[in-house]
């Protein structure tokens, strides 16, 4: 079923642990909160995506202990960000459907740049003035005032941010001004013994985004502002600041690796999609990640295969 906002925070609070672990203790101790982190679904009615995301749903929703949580990380539709209304409609019944029909528990969701409708004028027809152009066909449909919010669970607090701005080539990662004021005072009003975990869609930083970046032409390594957030330096200086940051994770990429910087994680998950429905990305198959979020900071991280299968059967 759909939850809503309230719903989510009133189930997370009631799934949170109090007190704090000591270091050391064995993790079965304590139940960690679980989160399934599943992003670049790119939703859509071809390629047997509706059956691979309802797999992979139903996959998460089958782990053992049980997951307490959904985030997902962006990309939830193939594209509308150059997609005409009708297309753009059908795909987010696609996503919304198989979300319906295979999960039951709190979700929380993450602007990608795929989701964002008509910001390519040309392909979609539109003007910007249509009802739901930009970002507010994705806050409509989820019920959200902004793209962006935080929420307290398990012991953590967690923030979804929005790093999609537009520019005239089209976007760039980046964390505009009101959006970076508010996740500043977020964090610095965060209590020092609880820990932070950030979500987004382009990675804050990512060292995979080097594999796209190698320019055989130059010589050079060259990564575009559409690949890691460009004001990442403004943003490590608010994570110098604020040790209860432990742990970044993103998507977009479509690779899997772990980066660590002055005590914070920085995690890009792969995705559930893959090589866009095509099966393994570079060495990566379709896949989300589980974590394990302690009270006391610590976590723990799996990437998880969920069973793709070309001819879109179970098997």
């Amino acid at each position: 079923m759909s939850l809503s906002r309230r719903d989510l925070l009133a189930t997370a609070a009631a799934a949170g642990l109090t007190g704090v672990l000591p270091r050391g203790v064995l993790a079965q101790e304590a139940k960690p909160f679980r989160v399934v982190h599943m992003t670049d679904m790119h939703a859509q009615p071809e390629m047997n995506a509706p059956w691979g995301f309802g797999k992979a749903l139903r996959h998460a929703a089958g782990l053992s202990p049980r997951a307490d949580l959904l985030v997902t990380g962006g990309d939830l539709i193939m594209d509308s960000f150059a997609a005409r209304e009708d297309r753009t409609r059908r795909q987010w019944e696609v996503f919304t459907s198989a979300l319906k029909e295979n999960w039951d528990r709190p979700v929380v969701h993450t602007l990608g740049n795929h989701d964002v409708w008509g910001w390519n004028k040309q392909a979609s027809r539109t003007t910007g003035e249509e009802p739901l152009w930009g970002k507010r066909w994705f806050c409509d449909l989820f019920g959200y005032e902004r793209t962006y919010q935080s929420l307290d669970a398990g012991g953590w607090r967690i923030l979804v941010l929005d790093t999609v701005l537009q520019t005239p080539d089209g976007y760039n990662g980046f964390i505009d001004e009101e959006q970076f004021d508010w996740m500043k005072s977020t964090i610095e009003g965060t209590p020092k013994d609880t820990p932070v975990m950030v979500v987004s869609h382009i990675p804050l930083i990512a060292p995979c985004t080097m594999l796209w970046g190698y320019n055989a032409a130059q010589g050079e390594w060259v990564v575009g502002g559409n690949l890691q957030t460009k004001n990442f330096d403004d943003v490590k200086k608010v994570f110098d600041k604020n040790p209860q940051v432990k742990l970044c994770v993103s998507g977009h990429i479509h690779l899997v690796d772990r980066y660590e910087y002055n005590g914070v994680a920085y995690l890009c998950n792969g995705a559930v999609s893959g090589a866009w429905w095509l099966g393994r990305n570079r060495e990566f198959p379709p896949g989300y990640v589980v974590l394990d979020l302690y009270p006391d900071g610590r976590w723990t991280h799996e990437f998880v295969e969920w069973g793709w299968n070309p001819a879109g059967k179970d098997v």
